[in-house]
């Protein structure tokens, strides 16, 4: 693919759905429903897809490493992000309505940027006897689509929450739907540049969105209701999206 498919198959599904929740509303629980069913479609694929693609014909201990460093990477972001990954878009306090919540939106387009840059020339098709493997950059490209559409939903609705002008907060969820584009950018710039070992980096810069996928999906699926306990529709989502990427990968 090149860099404007890339560029409408990441962003376009984004802006749509922040466009239509600039006027709806969502309940949280219903969002909580569609995060869980995108974390175990990312579990599942990062599992049983992304992890086997990126240890085939590395050196194992430095994949594992750049995955752990990918997971620690997501913790400090959230750090700045408050879990907006993850779907939380409740306000801290009252003065929190009252000003631009600038490290949520530096985080999220941090995670947003870090999760392009593995898309760009990151795998390729396999033909079998009777059918087409998805490769791995489609898989990459449908697993982050399916994340960010909640996530876009949960930052419109914060930052409408923030009391954010509606002219400001289409012009921020523009920013982050073209953060991943971003990244298959700048991808796209160092192979054209000739960097020395590219293929290695794009193999690290793998390993780093799998650790984040790993973290973002578990934190999702382990966070449980306020009497610690599952309910049976989050785990019927959490069994759809583990179905979902068994059937495409």
């Amino acid at each position: 693919m090149n860099l404007l498919e890339l560029t409408i198959l990441l962003s376009l599904p984004v802006l749509i759905t922040g466009f239509i929740f600039l006027s709806l509303k969502i309940k949280a629980k219903n969002l909580r429903f569609l995060l869980a069913f995108s974390a175990a479609y990312l579990f599942a694929i990062s599992v049983t897809h992304l992890l086997p693609e990126c240890y085939e014909g590395s050196n194992g201990k430095t994949i594992g490493l750049f995955i752990l460093i990918g997971f620690f990477i997501q913790i400090f972001i959230e750090y700045f992000s408050t879990g907006i990954e993850h779907g939380h878009i409740h306000a801290h306090t009252d003065s929190c309505t009252k000003h631009l919540p600038l490290g949520m939106i530096t985080g999220l387009y941090l995670h947003s940027l870090l999760e392009g840059l593995p898309i760009y020339q990151s795998g390729i098709i396999v033909n079998t006897a009777e059918t087409t493997v998805l490769s791995t950059q489609q898989s990459l490209i449908f697993g982050i689509t399916l994340h960010n559409i909640p996530i876009a939903i949960a930052f419109v609705t914060l930052l409408l929450e923030h009391k954010v002008s509606r002219s400001k907060t289409v012009l921020l969820l523009i920013g982050f739907a073209l953060m991943a584009p971003l990244g298959c950018f700048i991808s796209y710039i160092l192979n054209s540049v000739g960097v020395q070992n590219y293929d290695g980096f794009m193999k690290l810069s793998f390993g780093i969105v799998i650790g984040i996928f790993l973290h973002i999906s578990t934190a999702i699926m382990f966070e449980t209701s306020e009497n610690h306990k599952y309910n049976i529709a989050k785990i019927a989502s959490m069994i759809a999206g583990v179905l979902l990427a068994a059937f495409i990968s």
